[in-house]
């Protein structure tokens, strides 16, 4: 039976079109996320290949800008920043199914006070979202609120296209603000670490729901320290382990309600 992962970073995973083909025939589909220019380009020219051997049946991808790179496209920052906007919305062009993202705030990085830059990048991306009807991939450490708020102002409803919480970690009262304005919630390990969020998942209906790994270069530590270079790692290994980690993730959630 096909699973789907809503938030993975294909184009980071070792080999990652061989690792399309396993994954397609295994029946795992999923939505492969690219939030820097590199990984645009990357994840286009795998999506090229992958797509034309039919590997991509079911699957889908985005392209943002994350908030760890934000004060480097700022406008102030970077004069170049509207044709890097431009080159961004080519892309989503070029596939009507594409999202955007994943954009948004982190208390982690450079620019993240009110006003600050990353506000300014997400907001940018969440109006091209609006006016391209695409769903908006969220990235969220910190200020769940002015998220919200960013998006009420930029015009998002509870009609499409939809806010994605990636890594949800938020509590009831976010949740409650984002069904509002149509969310959807996407659900990682993580977010069953923390009691507020394991609370707030009851409100959620379960066709508002996702799973995710959210894996990239980081996730295959594992495998790496037990086989050797990353270069070793198998696509057969990444797919199991991909697996198994969304399994436990959706098998440890039970929805309140439908």
């Amino acid at each position: 039976m096909p699973i789907f992962d809503s938030h993975l970073h294909l184009a980071r995973l070792p080999q990652p079109l061989k690792l399309a083909a396993e994954l397609h025939r295994r029946g795992y589909r999923y939505t492969a996320v690219a939030c820097e220019p590199w990984e645009w380009e990357a994840l286009d020219r795998i999506w090229a290949e992958a797509s034309g051997a039919g590997w991509l049946d079911g699957c889908g991808r985005a392209y943002g800008i994350h908030p760890m790179i934000a004060s480097e496209f700022a406008e102030a920052a970077n004069p170049n920043f509207e044709k890097k906007l431009a080159e961004l919305r080519r892309l989503l062009e070029s596939d009507p199914n594409a999202q955007v993202g994943e954009a948004g705030l982190d208390k982690r990085y450079a620019g993240y006070e009110p006003g600050g830059a990353q506000e300014d990048v997400f907001r940018r991306q969440a109006e091209m979202a609006l006016e391209l009807g695409r769903d908006l991939q969220i990235h969220c450490v910190g200020d769940y609120g002015r998220i919200i708020r960013v998006l009420r102002e930029a015009g998002f409803g509870v009609k499409r296209p939809h806010p994605i919480f990636h890594r949800f970690g938020g509590d009831a009262g976010i949740v409650k603000a984002g069904l509002s304005l149509g969310a959807l919630f996407s659900i990682h390990a993580d977010t069953l670490r923390k009691k507020a969020t394991r609370e707030a998942l009851a409100l959620i209906p379960r066709a508002n729901l996702l799973f995710e790994t959210d894996a990239d270069e980081t996730f295959i530590e594992t495998l790496v320290a037990t086989r050797g270079p990353k270069d070793d790692v198998t696509p057969q290994e990444v797919a199991v382990m991909l697996e198994e980690t969304l399994k436990e993730v959706s098998s440890r959630f039970s929805p309140a309600r439908e």
